[in-house]
């Protein structure tokens, strides 16, 4: 089952597109799993059904993102989520503000610092509190 979205929290589709999410959430109801065995899932609530090699490639490229991995069986693969539904936004965001910074330097952080003020003014306290090494209660 999905967990609610806290305010201002992405969607999985929003984070890794339609088609991706479908699969996570496949894997995620039940794992491991064969691309037949997501395609199945997949399917089953389409009108369009998909092909199994469109489903072998978004697995595959969640497996080269870091979002699935993969063990052979036979002449295939079986997929496990490498992550918990709960830890994907934490672990994409995470990858997208190393992203931001590496490419931005000192510019994205003192844009993420005028996003805070504009949006949660109290947040921005507490970030200034510990990047000035005191209490976020003070």
């Amino acid at each position: 089952m999905a967990r609610p979205r806290r305010k201002g929290q992405p969607s999985i589709e929003e984070l890794v597109g339609p088609l991706e999410a479908a699969s996570l959430r496949a894997l995620w109801r039940d794992a491991p799993a064969s691309v037949g065995d997501v395609l199945e899932r997949v399917n089953a609530g389409l009108q369009a059904k998909l092909a199994y090699t469109t489903v072998m490639t978004v697995l595959s490229r969640l497996h080269d993102k870091g979002l699935v991995t993969r063990e052979r069986q036979g002449r295939g693969y079986d997929y496990r989520p490498a992550y918990a539904e709960v830890e994907l936004v934490d672990v994409l965001s995470h990858r997208e503000v190393d992203r931001v910074v590496a490419r931005y330097g000192d510019a994205a952080l003192a844009q993420f610092m005028r996003a805070l003020e504009d949006t949660d003014p109290e947040l921005l306290r507490r970030v200034r509190a510990l990047t000035d090494g005191t209490s976020a209660d003070a």
